[in-house]
């Protein structure tokens, strides 16, 4: 119980990281934003961002994922590196992580485009 309270407490702290960028321009508040998130059963955590300039790593502290759901800022994209040194560029959309990506260890947002994922909502399926 313990275990599961502080992966709640870690995925809610986590959930409220913004990553934001400065235009030094008014109106930031209507810039298009990218979100990532993370679930593992019933927790979740999100990174949310305004840009990808310069790349960034975050650290993941939710252990395991099993899905995710990746919606980038424009001319973003979002690589999961897991525990074992795997990584890939995640599909635009809704989907699940290969058993090798599970493990995640760091979350990178880097400038880039992201392809369309194969199936689920953002497939039209």
């Amino acid at each position: 119980m313990k275990s599961m309270t502080k992966a709640l407490l870690a995925g809610s702290a986590l959930a409220c990281l913004t990553v934001a960028g400065t235009t030094g321009t008014t109106g930031t508040a209507y810039a298009a934003t990218g979100r990532l998130t993370l679930f593992s059963g019933t927790a979740g955590v999100s990174f949310i961002y305004e840009t990808c300039q310069p790349p960034r790593d975050h650290p993941v502290e939710l252990y395991l994922a099993d899905t995710f759901d990746n919606q980038p800022a424009p001319g973003c994209q979002v690589v999961l590196t897991s525990r074992t040194g795997a990584s890939q560029v995640l599909c635009v959309g809704r989907g699940s992580l290969p058993p090798e990506l599970r493990q995640v260890l760091r979350v990178r947002i880097q400038p880039g485009t992201a392809p369309p994922c194969a199936y689920g909502p953002a497939a039209g399926s």
